[in-house]
């Protein structure tokens, strides 16, 4: 399975949660992030909900900032 999400390049956070889960809407049912100091909860239910987790993806508890796990995350699912 191929997924083809938004890089973060030059986005802020909520820009690009919002625009992933407009790019795998038809795949799942995503909630949108309502707070950005929960980021790596999110980045959980995403990966969870989007089937990812068989995927090899970065946990996003292992980065205190969520651009380097979305880098880590893109660059995953591009491979």
């Amino acid at each position: 399975m191929s997924f083809n999400i938004t890089l973060p390049v030059g986005m802020e956070l909520t820009d690009w949660a919002d625009q992933i889960t407009f790019d795998l809407d038809n795949q799942t049912s995503l909630s949108k992030l309502m707070d950005e100091d929960k980021w790596q909860d999110w980045a959980v239910q995403f990966v969870t909900a989007t089937g990812l987790a068989g995927y090899n993806v970065p946990t996003p508890y292992a980065f205190d900032n969520w651009q380097p796990w979305a880098d880590s995350l893109c660059k995953t699912l591009q491979a």
